[in-house]
This record gives structure tokens, C-alpha cells and sequence, in this order.
């Protein structure tokens, strides 16, 4: 977080101010926030229409790192005077990036907590600060879409790649929207787009990363993306000393390292609504090349490690397929889907038993009236030439069709 430069502050209130707002600028110059927020309180049971306490408060939430108190803050002087209160902090021009910062804060965790209007006001105000900012666009367009404001939000997204024509997260997002409205031959033109320059970035940073190794290595690519998603932040330490070969530890390179994760994580997505886009088009060989691109990067995507599985079942690679089911149950124990794909697996290449396994054991246990579990006990049993156990499990299953 930058810090907010308030030198000469006092130079802006030449009119000699009333003694709270005096001792309150003194008391942010100190850095002394609570101090000063008890002098802006003051004030304003005495002026509570003197939009200068509200800029003064906003300035103070800001110190103390409270985003929403901050907006709040900033709002109750807009709705006092908004030219002056926002031409007040523009005229602070050092810390007008500060301003920016805290705006958006808010507007992400408003986004969060479903407050999508309050979040959009902020954002608005985010441009006044800071027009050129891809971010604040890239947020809009993303609440737009949980409004279900599809127009509005590829508005918002045109705006970021009119700014910045390489960013690979505006790209991804506007192919995710064509992508969900069942447009995916258009929506590939979006996410191959989105796929160059996420790949472009990731390879810039993981020469960082990896400056000190011959080559980027893969498999430890992998343990960090896991490891920060963990918030593993000892072992992520531990690594970048060690294996990456940075004295200064996690501690010194923890941009860089968020970067990563970040750009990784944003390919990753990429490849899997790619293969996705591919598979409602029919055509898996190309669909499962992009969601192994994403296991690749993300090996715990356990969407793209389901439909991985599905496809190489479908293609009878029965041993690949259960890697990737197998995986997903290490990572959800309770997927029920999971494990009655797996049952499917052992089914199709004969070993009965651990179909039986698994139906039993694992997919009734976990959901008591799975139909399709039964129905294949069925045909397994009597594969198996135990035609009573198959005959039982038949039973059930037309018991629970009828009653169903």
C-alpha cells in the first residue's frame, strides 16, 4: 500500500481552520490516525455539513487501512459538496493514487458481499481518480456480469482493452460472456487472444522466477502455484531460498511470486474454458490438449480434471482416466461423480471387484439412492455370475424408480 505524503498539507486551509480540523491535520501529519479521527468527530457534531471533515476522515480511514470506513467517508462528502470533496483530493496530486487505492479496496470487498450498487459507485469515482486504470474496468465488467448485465459488462471490458490492448483478463472475460451464452466458436476468437498474452506475461515472469535455474522448471512451477493457493507461506519460503536460489525468501519476492500465481492461475483458466468450448463443439481431441494445458499449470482444477477423465474414458485410455478421477477424489473426498466414474473405469477394464468397491463403498454410501450406482451393481454382479446379487441390486433399483 503506498503511503499517503501529506507534506505542506496545512498550506491548503489558508483561511486559519477552526481548532479540530487545526489539531486534526496536525495529527495526520504525526501520523497519529486515531488521534485525529477523534478531532474530525468533534468537528463535525459542530459542522456536520463541512464536506473538509469528511475529506479530513477519509484521509484518516485510509491511515488505518479501513476501506469501507474510507469510502463511507468519501461518500458523505460527495452527498455534502461533491465537486469540491472530490476536486479536494485531486488537487492532492501526490496522493491521488492513494485515493484510487482505497476506493477500489472497497469496491472488491462491496463486490464480495453482494453490494453491487454501493461497488459501482466507488468504481465510478475510481475513474475520476484514475481514468486510465485497467482494473477498475476488468471490476466493473465482473459485477455487470453477476447482475446479468451482459451489454454493460463487455462495455466495461471494451474500455479495458481500449487502454490496454494486450491484457489477457479482458480478453478472457469478454470470452467467458460470448462463452456462456452458447457462443463458442466466437468464443475461441476471445480466449486465443486471451491465451497469448497470459502466456506472454507468464513466460516475462517466470524468467524472474527462474533466473537463477537453467530453465524453467515445471514441476516447481507447480508446487508454487500450490503452495500460495495453500497459503503455505513457510514452505513457499523455504522454496524460494532454497530451490529458487533468492536469499531474501518469500519476504523479498512475494510481488513476484503473486504475479506468478496470478498470471498461472489466469492461463490455467484459459486452457480449461478452451477445452470446454472445444468439447460443446464436439470436438474432444483438441478439448482435452487445452485442459491438460490447464492440469499442466493447475494440477488441483478439478473441472478440468472431470471432463479430462470423461473424454479419456470415452476414448477407453481407462488407466489415464482414473488418474484424473483418483486425483479429484484425493482432492474431494466426497465427489460423488468422481468416484462413480471410477467405478465405470474398473467396470470397463473387467476388475470387477473394484467396481463393486467403489459403488458400494463409496458412491451408496455418499449418495444412498444413486440409481446409476445400482443399475451398474447390476450388470457387474452379473458379469460377475453372481445373478443373486444382481438380481438384489435390480430390485432396489426399480423400488426406488417407483417410488421416485
Amino acid at each position: 500500500m503506498k503511503k499517503l505524503i501529506f507534506l505542506g498539507i496545512v498550506v491548503l486551509f489558508i483561511a486559519c481552520p477552526p481548532t479540530a480540523k487545526n489539531s486534526a491535520l496536525i495529527y495526520i501529519q504525526q501520523g497519529d490516525y486515531d488521534a485525529a479521527k477523534e478531532q474530525i468527530l468533534a468537528g463535525l457534531e459542530q459542522a456536520p455539513n463541512d464536506y473538509e471533515y469528511y475529506v479530513l476522515l477519509t484521509k484518516v480511514e485510509i491511515g488505518l487501512a479501513n476501506w469501507l470506513a474510507a469510502s463511507d467517508a468519501f461518500m458523505r462528502g460527495v452527498a455534502v459538496d461533491s465537486a469540491k470533496t472530490v476536486n479536494w483530493l485531486l488537487n492532492d496530486k501526490q496522493n491521488v493514487a492513494v485515493y484510487w487505492q482505497a476506493l477500489y479496496n472497497a469496491a472488491i470487498t462491496l463486490m464480495a458481499e453482494k453490494k453491487y450498487e454501493d461497488a459501482l459507485t466507488n468504481l465510478f469515482y475510481c475513474e475520476v481518480f484514475d481514468p486510465s486504470n485497467v482494473s477498475e474496468y476488468i471490476l466493473e465488467g465482473g459485477i455487470y456480469s453477476e447482475l446479468g448485465e451482459k451489454e454493460k459488462a463487455n462495455a466495461a471490458y471494451a474500455k479495458a482493452l481500449d487502454i490496454d490492448p494486450e491484457n489477457p483478463e479482458a480478453y478472457f472475460l469478454v470470452g467467458k460472456a460470448v462463452f456462456e451464452k452458447g457462443l463458442y466458436d466466437s468464443s475461441l476468437v476471445n480466449f486465443n487472444d486471451a491465451e497469448k498474452y497470459f502466456v506472454k506475461k507468464y513466460d516475462r515472469i517466470a524468467r524472474v522466477i527462474f533466473q537463477n535455474l537453467p530453465e524453467v522448471d515445471k514441476d516447481l512451477a507447480q508446487e508454487i502455484v500450490i503452495l500460495w493457493s495453500k497459503n503455505e507461506k513457510e514452505e513457499l519460503d523455504e522454496l524460494v531460498k532454497v530451490r529458487l536460489g533468492f536469499d531474501g525468501g518469500l519476504a523479498a519476492q512475494r510481488r513476484t511470486i503473486e504475479q506468478f500465481y496470478k498470471t498461472t492461475d489466469g492461463l490455467a483458466r484459459v486452457y480449461y474454458y478452451k477445452g470446454m468450448a472445444l468439447y460443446n463443439l464436439k470436438d474432444d481431441t483438441l478439448a482435452l490438449q487445452n485442459l491438460l494445458r490447464g492440469i499442466e499449470l493447475n494440477p488441483d482444477d478439478v473441472d478440468a480434471l472431470y471432463y479430462a477423465g470423461e473424454i479419456t474414458l470415452k476414448y477407453k485410455n481407462y488407466e489415464e482416466s482414473i488418474n484424473y478421477f483418483r486425483k479429484i477424489t484425493e482432492i474431494q473426498e466426497d465427489d460423488t461423480y468422481a468416484w462413480f466414474y471410477l467405478g465405470v473405469n474398473y467396470s470397463q477394464k473387467k476388475e470387477y471387484q473394484k467396481a463393486v468397491d467403489i459403488y458400494e463403498n463409496k458412491v451408496l454410501a455418499l449418495d444412498p439412492e444413486n440409481l446409476d450406482a445400482m443399475t451398474n451393481l447390476a450388470y457387474v454382479y452379473r458379469e460377475m455370475g453372481n445373478n443373486k446379487k444382481a438380481l438384489e441390486w435390480l430390485t432396489k433399483a426399480e423400488k426406488l424408480q417407483k417410488e421416485q
